[in-house]
């Protein structure tokens, strides 16, 4: 990390040499995320190529996207219910605005996904004409932390390069490399422009030369940081979340070379080499000899021996052990289960309660996540509201409930059962059961309450006149 803004000034190197191991881990995890994993594993991936051709088949198991993901989903597939008022006040309606018009919940899914596979996620709110909120790559983020505590965030640095190619004066080409920096401060943005040249910051350009409308500087009327970043682990003595990528590296890695190597044996013994009469033999328009199959073909003469043909047992069965030995180390330590990829077996999860259990470690990780995503989310949004509110027509929003789901599909049925009995035993009232099954709002609850009442008053009277009938029938007049 950085300790001082001088290491973005002529004459450093850039990136700054603190920042270079992890840049390099947020690469290596996206090539593992975008299913390039010969790219990552070049070393192990070299044990399968041993053949003459130096061919070999190398099998993908994309755990890694499929880790994100699950992340991502089990926190905002179900989408959580964010409110700040009541239904049809002026800052719910302002709520709503913002989610809508920034597709919010897909941008918080983007974050969630960078949380797991670098270990931070980065929101950055700006205002054009409307609040807009952004996922951000942590690989432009630099935050200036304290020498003397690494908690304590001076400013976040947003910086990127980009190359422009030119003309020279005698026909030819050059390209040249620029750095560009948004410093961001507690209610101002400062920008600047370098040019690098070969690692290093050569000088600083006035900000015209590539973006004629950008002030060098800018307030934000917001006492706060406009960028928010949202970690995973954390430890005390880190100022990066930990990804969830490091620690199944190796595991992967075994895993997707022993099936490549079953692949390969399977393959290799398709097609086995034969012998027979040399009267088998067929010549092509070349006048090669063959024999129409799959492995080469010995053609052996009366009275010759057969060649020899060394067999090898390919001991498949202990390679499928080792594979479930290396996927239960993967489950423990990605904190899952086979019940979390849909691989139950029988009888395991016959209710939406077995299945919670099933789910314990990965909904603990989930819940650890959430904690920190709750409150950057309730910040994101009411600095977004702020902005609007200075810059615009917008209202200010002060407080902000989010509602989480857990991801788990819902058992209705068994859900219904409980809330029923509670009911039934005056452990809780009509109101809160309808509320916690359906999740109603105040006014929507009020509705539902006044239809059930109606339908009950309705009710009473025909089964009051059915009662009479039936004691008129059986002689009970009086």
């Amino acid at each position: 990390m950085l300790t001082d803004l001088n290491q973005i000034d002529i004459g450093q190197p850039w990136p700054a040499e603190s920042e270079i191991e992890r840049l390099r881990r947020y690469e290596a995890n996206k090539k593992l995320f975008e299913g390039c994993h010969d790219l990552v594993f070049g070393d192990w991936v070299r044990r399968l190529y041993r053949d003459e051709y130096n061919t070999a088949v190398f099998i993908v198991t994309n755990w890694a996207k499929r880790l994100s993901t699950l992340w991502a989903d089990l926190l905002l597939g179900e989408r959580p219910r964010i409110t700040a008022g009541e239904q049809k006040s002026k800052k719910q309606q302002q709520l709503e605005k913002i989610i809508n018009d920034n597709d919010f919940f897909n941008v918080a899914y983007e974050v969630a996904l960078d949380i797991s596979r670098y270990g931070t996620g980065i929101f950055k709110v700006r205002y054009d004409k409307k609040p807009i909120i952004e996922a951000i790559p942590p690989s432009l983020w630099f935050p200036v932390v304290s020498p003397d505590n690494i908690k304590d965030v001076q400013a976040h640095v947003i910086a990127w390069t980009f190359e422009i190619t030119e003309k020279t004066l005698l026909g030819g080409q050059r390209k040249r490399m620029f750095l560009r920096a948004e410093i961001h401060e507690k209610s101002k943005i400062i920008n600047k422009l370098f040019e690098l040249d070969n690692g290093l910051i050569k000088s600083q350009l006035p900000l015209e030369t590539f973006y004629p409308d950008l002030p060098e500087e800018q307030e934000t009327g917001v006492d706060d940081f406009l960028v928010i970043p949202v970690h995973n682990l954390m430890t005390s003595d880190r100022a990066y979340g930990l990804d969830d990528y490091n620690d199944l590296d190796g595991i992967i890695q075994e895993l997707e070379i022993r099936l490549s190597q079953i692949s390969r044996i399977l393959d290799k013994h398709a097609d086995p080499n034969m012998y027979g009469p040399d009267t088998a033999l067929e010549q092509d328009e070349y006048g090669n000899w063959y024999v129409k199959g799959g492995g080469k073909y010995f053609p052996i003469s009366q009275g010759e021996n057969p060649p020899g043909y060394v067999t090898w047992d390919g001991q498949l069965e202990a390679a499928f052990k080792h594979i479930e030995q290396l996927l239960e180390q993967f489950y423990a330590l990605s904190e899952t289960s086979a019940a979390t990829f849909g691989q139950l077996k029988s009888g395991l999860a016959e209710s939406g309660t077995a299945l919670r259990r099933l789910m314990m470690a990965p909904l603990a990780k989930v819940n650890r996540i959430r904690m920190r995503l709750d409150p950057a989310i309730e910040k994101v949004l009411m600095i977004a509201s702020q902005l609007d509110a200075n810059l615009g027509k917008g209202v200010k929003l002060e407080n902000i409930n989010i509602m989480w789901k857990d991801g788990l599909p819902n058992d209705e049925k068994e859900q219904a059962e409980i809330y029923s009995t509670l009911v039934q035993n005056g452990l809780i009232s009509r109101e809160t059961a309808l509320k916690h099954l359906f999740e109603f709002d105040a006014e929507t609850l009020r509705e539902e309450l006044s239809k059930i009442a109606v339908e009950a008053n309705q009710e009473a009277p025909a089964l009051f006149k059915v009662n009479l009938q039936e004691g008129r029938q059986t002689g009970g007049e009086e």
